[in-house]
């Protein structure tokens, strides 16, 4: 739905600028506790609940959301962490509303329900859940969680140690990593956000087709195929040529005007046998491909090219070129300890498209000790110079000025040999029809995912491009 995505530190800040314009806090506590009944009621019909409330702003949302699902006539029983003679500030107020019995954790632990609201701790909790709290978070059962499930770090995106596995989460104003990021975003379940009043801003989005649509190219009544731009990608050896057809075909089933399969020349056979459409042209060293290249709106390079000097020398002649440039797989892993040799080679318009471990092998341990994928890339797009896309259940794409978008429109069936390839030809075909390339590279990302979507089960590489028209036909019918 291209969602905007914050970490709890910026939710914070920018529930304090709304409080120093002079919304009342527990107003906001009001209304966040009212969406979240709603999203229960509305989800969960039927059915005890058993609600959870911390000592802090998360509890104070789940006495809200008690007294009104109490009002919709649901059987509501509440436990909190602590006395609520305790409690203080806006969970105090909101403790007030709920006009019954107050249990302790201990109590609820054996107490029978049908749901557990989980409003214990938010996405800011920094330390492990213990004692009773883990205890409830590890029995099981059904959950709906506030903010995210207790146990989980919001910004970190992982489990702290026990934690609470939710059916749904419902959030606030946006997103938090831990809900589009693995491993967290696999204990929240279903995630909403409600709209409570609070503007927020950021550079980090969720894809979607909102935030692209109407940039999606599409030919006008004058345009020809010179004037949607040439994609030519590099073929490796005779044995290997498979990926750069998949990367070729998808490059042009997408958009791209002309395409253009570069193949070494004991390899011209065999993939002038398979393509038709696609041009095939012999190109024989990194001198004859400056030559081929010149005409080229964008160049693929690494899929099935071979980890070898040649492919080192044919990536350098493609920087050197004209096109913009999409490189993967071997063309990234061929500069395995020398990658400041490809950094400053990169422009701003080129595109890295590494699965994790050609991630690690440019960036080092940038997944470890970052904060979060979505920093770790941030900081990979940085160090490179251009636009890079870590491939992923939880794709992330950034470019160096930290603008980024996490895609999760996929499906697990992607995982299977060739799909990246494919990917990467997506992205290079809407490259090549002048799109920016992070825009290209999200419209890839979201339309690679939406293929294995419609395919699902039995999925092969092969299968992804043959989705495309009817995926495109969809998008330019919601343009109108």
């Amino acid at each position: 739905m291209g969602r905007p995505i914050l970490t709890p530190q910026e939710m914070q800040a920018a529930e304090q600028a709304v409080f120093a314009q002079g919304l009342d806090s527990f107003e906001l506590m009001q209304r966040a506790g009212d969406a979240v009944a709603e999203f229960v009621h509305a989800n969960w019909p039927e059915g005890s609940i058993q609600v959870l409330c911390g000592p802090g702003g998360n509890g104070g949302d789940g006495f809200v959301a008690a007294a009104k699902l109490s009002k919709l006539w649901r059987d509501v029983k509440v436990y909190c962490m602590v006395p609520v003679a305790e409690l203080t500030g806006d969970a105090a107020k909101a403790a007030a509303l709920w006009d019954a019995e107050v249990g302790t954790l201990e109590e609820a632990l054996e107490a029978p329900h049908d749901l557990v609201l989980d409003g214990l701790f938010g996405g800011g909790l920094t330390r492990p859940l213990d004692g009773i709290a883990a205890q409830l978070a590890q029995r099981g059962g059904r959950v709906v969680s506030i903010d995210v499930p207790s146990g989980i770090c919001g910004l970190k995106a992982k489990p702290l140690g026990p934690c609470f596995v939710a059916e749904g989460t419902i959030t606030f104003a946006a997103l938090r990593p831990a809900h589009v990021l693995r491993p967290g975003s696999a204990y929240c379940g279903n995630v909403q956000v409600a709209d409570i009043g609070v503007p927020v801003q950021t550079r980090l989005m969720e894809n979607s087709p909102m935030l692209w649509l109407r940039l999606l190219p599409q030919p006008g009544m004058a345009d020809h195929k010179h004037s949607r731009g040439h994609l030519k990608v590099l073929s490796g050896g005779i044995s290997s040529t498979g990926a750069a057809r998949l990367a070729v075909r998808a490059g042009l089933r997408i958009g791209a005007g002309l395409a253009t399969l570069l193949t070494p020349p004991s390899a011209l056979m065999v993939n002038a046998a398979q393509l038709t459409a696609v041009m095939v042209k012999p190109v024989d060293g990194a001198e004859e491909l400056s030559e081929a290249i010149q005409t080229a709106s964008v160049v693929i390079a690494g899929p099935g090219a071979g980890i070898t000097p040649a492919t080192r020398a044919n990536v350098e002649a493609i920087l050197n070129g004209p096109g913009r440039a999409v490189l993967d797989a071997d063309a990234l892993t061929v500069f395995e300890s020398q990658q400041d040799q490809l950094f400053r080679r990169l422009r701003p318009t080129d595109l890295l498209t590494p699965h994790i471990g050609e991630f690690n092998r440019l960036f080092g341990d940038l997944l470890e000790t970052a904060t979060n994928k979505v920093e770790a890339v941030r900081q990979a797009s940085e160090k490179a110079g251009c636009t890079v896309l870590l491939k992923g259940p939880d794709t992330v794409i950034a470019q160096p000025d930290g603008g980024a978008v996490v895609n999760i429109h996929a499906t697990r069936w992607l995982a299977t040999a060739g799909s990246g390839d494919v990917l990467a030809g997506f992205a290079g075909g809407l490259m090549a029809q002048g799109i920016d390339t992070l825009v290209a590279a999200s419209m890839a990302a979201w339309i690679h995912g939406e293929a294995g979507r419609r395919i699902g089960a039995g999925l092969i590489s092969e299968d992804l491009e043959h989705q495309v028209p009817d995926i495109l036909s969809a998008l330019h019918g919601e343009i109108g």
